[in-house]
């Protein structure tokens, strides 16, 4: 009986003993094993000033006559004007809708106006250091009667802008802000204390990746919509790498300053 339960005791402690040692080799293997990837968030922050390049001159003419084809060449005679008068001037111009109007009869014996009219919606591009002003005042002489976009409205007495301003290839000017950031995250990030060992390179590596990139004008600009003078703001997210450029109604240097946030892979060591 003695025997029994010595031996059971002994069979016991055995394993006991070997449990306590495959829990103490899976601890340690566990423990020494490769840590993973370690995702790290970093900002920067960046500024730039840009001044609008091009200066566009937005209407059109109209030309009024008893028969369609009567007034479509009289338009053309003025087309014909204003664009060699543009070319002199180095302009561009482009053409837009063409549209052709009829009046119902009217009653009135005092009514004068042609019951036939083609509007011919139009821009012209111009260098922003262009004389705008004088190459208004030209344009208006050679026959441009309407101006905006909505060159169909003829009151008169509506004032609307004519002369707008916008930046050339405005994604390049934010791709360069955007590096200006990405080097400035990359720099904070290399004298932090916690990045010792990690930073091999002043370069930004290309594993960075974008998570938001925010900007902001410093100054308030005039809309051309009417919304009054309002901050121009925009993110860019990893998906989304372009923006829509504001076109400003005066030629003013616009400053930008702009805020990223990327996430840096960090690999992890044995």
């Amino acid at each position: 009986m003695k025997k029994a339960l010595l031996l059971s005791l002994a069979i016991g402690s055995l394993s006991m003993a070997a449990y306590a040692q495959t829990v103490e080799r899976s601890r340690l293997a566990f423990t020494n094993a490769p840590a993973g990837p370690q995702f790290i968030q970093l900002t920067g922050t960046c500024a730039m000033s840009a001044a609008p390049d091009i200066a566009v001159v937005l209407g059109g003419i109209a030309s009024g006559a008893l028969k369609p084809i009567e007034g479509v060449e009289q338009l053309d005679q003025h087309l014909g004007i204003i664009r060699a008068y543009l070319e002199e001037a180095h302009g561009r111009l482009q053409l837009m809708e063409r549209v052709r109007t009829l009046i119902n009869p009217s009653s009135n014996p005092n009514e004068r106006e042609s019951p036939f009219q083609v509007v011919q919606r139009l821009s012209a591009e111009f260098s922003a250091d262009a004389p705008i002003d004088a190459i208004l005042q030209r344009l208006v002489e050679l026959g441009l009667d309407r101006f905006g976009d909505n060159v169909l409205n003829s009151n008169g007495s509506r004032r609307t802008a004519v002369v707008l301003f916008r930046f050339n290839d405005f994604d390049a000017k934010m791709r360069n802000l955007q590096k200006q950031c990405i080097a400035d995250a990359w720099k904070e990030w290399c004298v932090a204390q916690t990045s010792a060992g990690t930073c091999s390179s002043e370069q930004p590596p290309a594993a960075l990746q974008l998570q938001s990139f925010a900007v902001r004008s410093t100054e308030k600009l005039l809309r051309p919509d009417g919304g009054g003078a309002q901050y121009w703001q925009f993110t860019y997210t990893g998906a989304q790498s372009q923006a829509e450029p504001l076109e400003l109604l005066g030629k003013v240097v616009v400053h930008f300053s702009g805020t990223i946030m990327l996430t840096y892979r960090l690999e992890g060591k044995p």
